[in-house]
């Protein structure tokens, strides 16, 4: 900051004149191979041209100003990938890998040998490609990071992550607050301080933004090669989980997750040091609902079955649902090819290099997540013999049975009456 900044106040305003957005790249010379492709396909491609026509292009500052080298998985050599061995990262950066090769493949074939002299081939090779893919999932933030909506907004996207912030991208769509937070015509992206004392900045000190306020390391990672050293959020992400179509309940499973507003294939987030969500739970008695407990899932419950399985439903089914999660932790605990002790070291190790940390990090904290959804669990089938199930509590409603779980039921008196 050049001077001292209020909390609340705007930081930087980027007009959306100058953003690198779908519209402007359906707009230069690719823009005729790239409109039935993908938003961030097209925001890529014109990346490329940009870079490509250097001076010459009226983003020729921002894009020399972008790194040339990234330090994201998806640049990394097959040594340090295996470093990954185990880690929900490498299933990650594997997925980025094949996808992104795939449609680049796809596109030298439909568009780059069709049209050598808007894609010269020194341009448009498959490691700018990767390159492109990776400076878009770095430096795109929400909400302008999906779909058609996605851009580069040269200026604001230089600002660092840090955890310790809650600063993030406010999209002002024109009108009085883009005028007075400096947009000018057509809206602007604004990085406005927090309200309050903790918003103040003082002059000469670094103005932060947080890339994800939910995001685990893995996630950083992933898309930015890096974990918050000072505020590391250690997790692992379950899923997306499907009812198997094999199950017989299958599509009355599915509507009542509907119902929930729930996907049909959800996911969840194991988070280091804290209990699994409730939603994880109920899900699991859900995904484990059969048999005597299957008429939770009749017609006439719909609306409310999914408040009804957000308690035990049944010894057997609470036994089921912990069951699931125990194996799942412990055969993905399975998959990593080293110990805690050997990743702390490293970790700590300032003499290793920074993606070898990294890599240790990323197994630390995912491996954490499990053992520490694994002890929840399996502390949650202990407690199976004291828990009240669905047809107490039922019983209970009705006034049948006492608070000592006794039966309230008199046939005498029933008999009498």
């Amino acid at each position: 900051a050049a001077e001292d900044i209020g909390g609340g106040d705007a930081v930087l305003a980027i007009p959306r004149s100058l953003w690198m957005t779908v519209d402007t790249a359906l707009a230069s010379p690719i823009g005729a191979h790239c409109g039935d492709e993908a938003g961030w396909i097209a925001v890529a491609l014109q990346l490329l041209h940009e870079r490509s026509i250097g001076e010459k292009s009226r983003w020729a500052a921002y894009v020399n100003a972008l790194p040339a080298q990234l330090d994201a998985p998806l640049f990394w050599s097959a040594d340090e990938v295996a470093e990954l061995t185990g880690t929900q990262l490498l299933d990650a950066a594997a997925g980025y890998d094949s996808y992104v090769r795939g449609t680049w493949a796809r596109l030298k074939e439909s568009a780059f040998d069709a049209d050598p002299n808007v894609f010269p081939s020194d341009a448009f090779d498959e490691a700018s490609f990767l390159w492109a893919f990776g400076i878009l999932r770095s430096r795109c933030q929400a909400p302008m990071d999906q779909g058609a909506d996605i851009a580069l907004v040269p200026g604001l996207d230089m600002a660092n992550h840090s955890g310790l912030s809650s600063q993030t991208w406010t999209l002002n769509n024109g009108g009085v607050a883009a005028v007075f937070g400096g947009g000018g015509g057509g809206g602007s992206m604004l990085l406005r301080t927090e309200k309050g004392a903790k918003g103040l900045v003082a002059a000469g000190t670094e103005v932060f933004m947080n890339y994800g306020q939910r995001k685990i390391d893995n996630q950083l990672a992933l898309d930015y090669g890096f974990t918050d050293a000072f505020a590391s959020r250690p997790g692992y992400v379950l899923g997306p989980i499907a009812v198997p179509e094999s199950d017989p309940n299958c599509f009355d499973k599915m509507d009542v997750l509907e119902v929930a507003g729930l996907k049909e294939a959800p996911s969840f987030v194991l988070r280091a040091f804290e209990d699994p969500e409730p939603e994880l739970r109920v899900f699991m008695r859900l995904l484990n609902l059969k048999g005597e407990d299957s008429f939770l899932l009749e017609a006439i419950f719909r609306q409310e079955a999914w408040g009804l399985v957000s308690e035990p439903v049944s010894r057997l089914n609470e036994q089921e649902a912990c069951g699931t999660m125990i194996n799942g932790c412990e055969e993905a605990l399975r998959g990593y090819a080293t110990r805690v002790e050997d990743d702390r070291r490293v970790a700590e190790d300032p003499g290793v290099g920074h993606r070898l940390r990294l890599a240790a990090r990323v197994r630390m904290g995912e491996k954490q997540a499990l053992e520490d959804a694994l002890g929840f669990f399996s502390g949650v089938e202990a407690r199976l013999d004291s828990m009240e199930y669905y047809q107490e509590r039922r019983l209970r409603s009705l006034n049948l049975l006492d608070k000592d779980g006794n039966s309230t039921y008199d046939p005498f008196q029933d008999t009498m009456a």
